[in-house]
């Protein structure tokens, strides 16, 4: 449970602080640094694959009995806080190990994981009614997670690129919820409020739309089960 995060932490410490000499504009502890954006990005990488999978996984079971579907997708999310719950525990322990303080703004850390949370069933609720119909999808995401953990800032900020690319991460969701943990476990302040409101319109917008996909699917699902 707290091995491979520990060792992808470490590991990429060092390569970041080592190899590359990397720094952060606060001049935070750079294991700090990364943690907070590391392992929110892992819930939502592993979370999203997982739940993408759920649907085919459960073949069986939809032939055999009806329930509401979309149960499925929101377990298979439910079944990462697990781990999501051991990467806080790391997370705190590395702030007391380096002395860095943790202030109030800290309560902001459950509303941000909530939107997170309703932005990964959003976007898992049609990718995992469209594996059930196209095996291959399941493999597209893989890539697909790849590609955009790079454009997410987790191991660089968001302030050393060029503003001519700042649109990429204006629009990217994860940008934002990243840098709202930042902002409040690191950086002792609250979130950026239009941050957050997009966050939240993000979130509700790929909660409405993939509920709506989903249930357009639904009714196909014993066929290709």
């Amino acid at each position: 449970l707290f091995l491979n995060p520990l060792t992808q932490l470490g590991t990429l410490t060092f390569i970041f602080t080592v190899v590359f000499h990397a720094t952060n504009r606060a001049n935070q502890p750079f294991i700090l640094f990364l943690s907070v954006g590391l392992f929110p990005w892992n819930f939502f990488s592993s979370a999203t694959a997982h739940a993408t999978e759920s649907v085919v996984s459960a073949a069986s079971i939809i032939e055999a009995a009806y329930f509401p579907r979309e149960f499925l997708v929101i377990s298979a999310v439910l079944v990462r806080l697990v781990d999501f719950a051991a990467t806080l525990l790391i997370i705190l322990m590395a702030f007391l190990l380096y002395g860095y303080a943790i202030t109030w703004h800290a309560a902001w850390v459950p509303i941000i994981f909530l939107l997170q949370f309703l932005f990964i069933v959003g976007i898992s609720l049609p990718l995992a009614a469209l594996n059930l119909f196209f095996r291959d999808v399941r493999y597209i995401v893989g890539v697909f997670l790849n590609l955009w953990f790079f454009f997410t800032p987790i191991f660089y900020s968001i302030d050393s690129v060029p503003a001519k690319y700042r649109i990429i991460y204006e629009l990217n969701p994860m940008a934002r919820f990243v840098g709202a943990y930042r902002e409040s476990l690191l950086d002792h302040r609250s979130p950026a409020l239009t941050g957050l409101i997009l966050a939240s319109l993000g979130a509700l917008i790929a909660l409405s739309v993939g509920y709506y996909m989903f249930r357009r699917m639904e009714p196909h699902f014993a066929d290709r089960a």
